[in-house]
Parts: C-alpha cells; structure tokens; sequence
C-alpha cells in the first residue's frame, strides 16, 4: 500500500502505475484502475481513478 499526501514528491506520484494500491491522509484507498496527469497553469493535477469507485487528486504547485 503506498500512501499519498498533499507532500508526497512528484517522483513518488509519477511512480504510482495502474493496479498499485494506494491510500490518501483521509483514509481512502483502493487500486488505482486509470491515471490521469493534467497540467494546469502553474499546477500539476494528479488523477488516480480507484477500481471500486473513486478518486483520488493530488495537486503539486509547480515553481516555474
């Protein structure tokens, strides 16, 4: 199980793949079924669609 976090570093995020279980500091959790990367203005969104319903977002703050 690897957990996410809104300090979680872009490298741990990029490394998550598709069938990873995964969990949030709010406590949700599942395997990840789809990623979804969307960069935004000076955001980084990261999507993750869980298997059974759900979805986690973490979004970084890009410095350039």
């Amino acid at each position: 199980m690897k957990k996410l976090t809104k300090n979680s570093s872009e490298k741990e995020l990029d490394n998550i793949k598709e069938g990873d279980n995964i969990q949030d500091d709010t406590g949700k959790q599942g395997e990840v079924a789809h990623i979804e990367i969307l960069n935004r203005r000076r955001e980084k969104q990261y999507y993750y669609k869980l298997k059974n319903d759900g979805t986690i977002l973490v979004i970084k703050q890009c410095l350039t």
